[in-house]
């Protein structure tokens, strides 16, 4: 959360500099392309303390089974967008963007960029807009539910985790994205926008997240979902490299 804070507010620092005079608010929905790596089950183990089940039926291991296939979003995600633009010139203006994905992951997005436009009419304008920015989001993964048959709590070195605990799964990584943006002017203070870009954008896990305790995907309680001690040798990834699509209006502010 402190880190989307301080992105808005270098946002609106930025546009706000040299004053209101030429502020345009717009925002629409967004459509963006997803695909994903490693979204698949695996569980959380104790068995460095209290070794295999499925090899010791008198052992005490704690068992739990993730699956990230109930959280995987779909090839095409729809969202929201908004922000602000402000002209430095009657061609170029630059912005802040700000978009938020309605899919499972509520990944919420902060961007930079600029438009400079190619084609000039009394009606209509005909932009490129290329944006930088970074994603940050998580996904509830539910409570903990201790598989049957096996010992609750599930104690590993990085903390404990009991049943009915709630586990997520955070996500961060940066984007790209370039785009032509079409504007038709309504009249002079309100404009039909959209944008057919190219998105390129690469967010991963940063680890399990369990009553403030952070768990790493490469930690050994990681383990497949086959009821061995075998690493589950995952790093699960979302990546957004094709064709975006955003509709919506622009309004003059000053």
């Amino acid at each position: 959360m402190k880190k989307k804070l301080l992105i808005l507010f270098a946002i609106t620092t930025v546009l706000s500099t040299g004053g209101m005079a030429q502020l345009n608010l717009y925002g629409g929905l967004n459509f963006a392309g997803a695909s994903t790596k490693d979204f698949v089950k695996f569980d959380i183990s104790d068995w460095q303390n209290y070794g295999l089940l499925s090899e010791n039926p008198g052992s005490a291991e704690g068992r739990v089974t993730i699956d990230l296939t109930k959280v995987k979003p779909s090839s095409i995600n729809p969202g929201l967008y908004g922000g602000l633009s402000y002209n430095l010139n009657e061609k170029f203006a630059v912005l802040g963007e700000l978009q938020l994905d309605l899919s499972s992951l509520s990944l919420f997005s902060a961007y930079l960029g600029f438009n400079y436009d190619i084609s000039q009419s009394e009606k209509f304008n005909l932009g490129i807009c290329p944006k930088v920015g970074y994603n940050a989001g998580s996904t509830d993964l539910g409570a903990i539910d201790v598989l049957p048959g096996y010992t609750p709590p599930v104690i590993l070195p990085e903390g404990t985790f009991n049943n009915g605990d709630k586990l997520s799964m955070n996500f961060s990584g940066i984007a790209i994205n370039i785009g032509l943006k079409p504007q038709l002017k309504i009249n002079d203070n309100i404009s039909l926008i959209g944008l057919l870009g190219y998105n390129i954008s690469f967010v991963k896990t940063d680890g399990l997240l369990c009553n403030g305790v952070a768990l790493p995907m490469t930690a050994p309680g990681i383990v497949k979902s086959d009821g061995s001690a075998r690493q589950a040798a995952i790093c699960p990834k979302i990546t957004s490299n094709g064709l975006s699509l955003q509709f919506g209006l622009s309004i003059k502010i000053g």
